[in-house]
């Protein structure tokens, strides 16, 4: 009988301490969207594609791939200590 109370009592604190989860927001049209914005990505929430930002950055499409390819633009992790 005590298992059962103690069941219960953790299905009812679970049921209330449960929060909805809402999804992501998406883009209404996605290509209406890249239409308009082709370096920007489209599931991404219209954050620049590593091209694009190679781009920002002065490069020709040519040179932004060929540094893109040889591995020398990577995103950094930060680590917390």
């Amino acid at each position: 009988m005590t298992t059962l109370k103690t069941i219960a009592a953790a299905v009812a604190f679970a049921a209330l301490t449960a929060t909805p989860v809402f999804a992501q927001a998406a883009i209404q049209e996605p290509g209406l969207f890249a239409f308009y914005h082709p370096n920007l990505d489209v599931l991404n929430g219209g954050a620049p594609t590593p091209a694009a930002r190679l781009e920002a950055q002065g490069l020709t499409p040519l040179q932004a791939a060929q540094v893109y390819n040889s591995g020398f633009y990577r995103t950094r992790r930060h680590r917390a200590r």
